[in-house]
């Protein structure tokens, strides 16, 4: 039989995102040389190997060791707050931020991120540029279901919080022979989550605060609402509480990197240009960037030149395509694997004024590129009767040959 002689468990190296530290635990037995097969071997192989000696006795130690480390526990998720007015109440719209900023400090007790109001903006202003339909009604969007999926991409959280004010009002009341003013707030929340749009949460409430009526004479009712606004976010952030462990979270983000591809118009024009001249491929594509000139940017950052394929997290991104003499194109794109963007450039006002019209610009770039192939000792030969005729007199641009040679 087996005699285990100890069992030890060591600490082993601190984790420093916690207190937590790793095990290492270590198991050590002593084999019975009667019972062990493999000792018996042992001692056989040992004694065949040394004739005319005695194999007194065998023996072995095992020790097993495995190391233990906490789990990797998941982060609080991220939660961005909208709250809208629906009502007409004098005053609040002023409220909303304060609705706000109550909801914030409750779901924070709660254990969520809740983006702050710089963060919200600074999505929104990386995002939402382009065309009027965004600057009209993406926010309301959210509140109509058809945008929280986007917003909650563009935003980076896991949850988005719509809270709305549907009603406030008072009624004056008797109560035996006192008058009493009763203020009447109704709120809705709602808080979906972020890889599909579906709600994980939702209530109406509604609640009344009696004031005797010698308090509310020449009163602000703002001062009251304010108080129920306190009862709203103390009850709506102790249910969350209760149930955001509950939730439905959203697939970890794929870091992965895909590829995609953008090209342009004016990367077409200097294609078209290629056919006249016998070079590397090398040579040709630095031609492309060199003569093009059209510059790629990504949520800001320039990754390099057009035509070209680039690398980046698959979702929404801000796309930027732009080219001296040119209008910057610039769209928000939902870049997955193998995604290309091909991007109709066009002439900006100072382009119209240097170039006069497209052709013009087509001619010096034509004219352009057969200077730089040149000067690279290759020969070319190209067609230029598309751009025949086509004059301009502030850069004394005029073809009238047929070729360039």
């Amino acid at each position: 039989m087996k005699n285990r002689a100890w069992l030890t468990f060591a600490c082993a190296a601190a984790m420093a995102a916690c207190a937590v530290r790793a095990q290492v635990v270590t198991e050590a037995e002593k084999l019975d040389p009667n019972a062990s097969a493999e000792l018996q071997a042992f001692k056989a192989r040992v004694k065949a190997a040394n004739p005319g000696m005695e194999v007194v006795s065998v023996e072995a130690d095992v020790v097993k060791r495995a190391v233990l480390a906490p789990q990797p526990q998941p982060q609080n998720p991220k939660i961005a707050i909208f709250v809208k007015n629906q009502t007409r109440v004098p005053g609040m719209d002023d409220a909303v931020d304060g609705v706000r900023d109550r909801i914030s400090a409750e779901l924070a007790g709660a254990g969520l991120i809740v983006l702050d109001k710089a963060e919200i903006a600074d999505g929104f202003n990386r995002f939402k540029i382009t065309t009027a339909e965004e600057r009209a009604g993406l926010v309301n969007g959210i509140f109509t279901g058809g945008s929280t999926v986007r917003v909650a991409q563009m935003l980076g959280c896991e949850y988005v919080m719509l809270v709305s004010i549907i009603g406030a009002s008072h009624t004056a009341r008797m109560a035996g022979d006192k008058a009493v003013t009763v203020y009447t707030l109704r709120m809705t929340t709602k808080v979906n989550e972020a890889a599909n749009g579906s709600s994980v949460y939702g209530s109406n409430w509604t609640n009344k605060l009696p004031v005797p009526g010698q308090y509310t004479d020449g009163g602000d009712a703002m001062n009251y609402y304010e108080d129920l606004f306190d009862q709203w976010s103390t009850a709506t952030g102790e249910e969350i509480a209760g149930k955001v462990a509950t939730w439905r979270r959203a697939a970890p983000v794929d870091t992965a990197l895909v590829e995609f591809s953008v090209s342009s118009t004016v990367d077409e024009l200097i294609q078209g240009l290629e056919s006249g001249v016998r070079a590397p491929n090398e040579l040709l594509d630095e031609m492309r960037r060199l003569v093009g000139g059209v510059t790629v940017e990504l949520d800001g950052a320039t990754v390099g030149s057009s035509p070209g394929t680039f690398k980046a997290t698959p979702g929404l991104h801000q796309l930027r395509v732009s080219r001296q003499w040119m209008r910057p194109w610039q769209q928000t794109v939902n870049i997955q694997q193998g995604a290309t963007f091909r991007v109709a450039l066009e002439l900006s006002d100072a382009g119209l004024q240097r170039y006069r019209s497209l052709e013009g610009f087509r001619a010096a770039v034509a004219i352009g590129y057969a200077e730089a192939v040149m000067r690279k000792g290759v020969k070319i030969n190209f067609d230029t009767a598309a751009w025949r005729d086509v004059g301009n007199k502030g850069s004394e641009i005029n073809l009238q040959q047929n070729a360039i040679q």
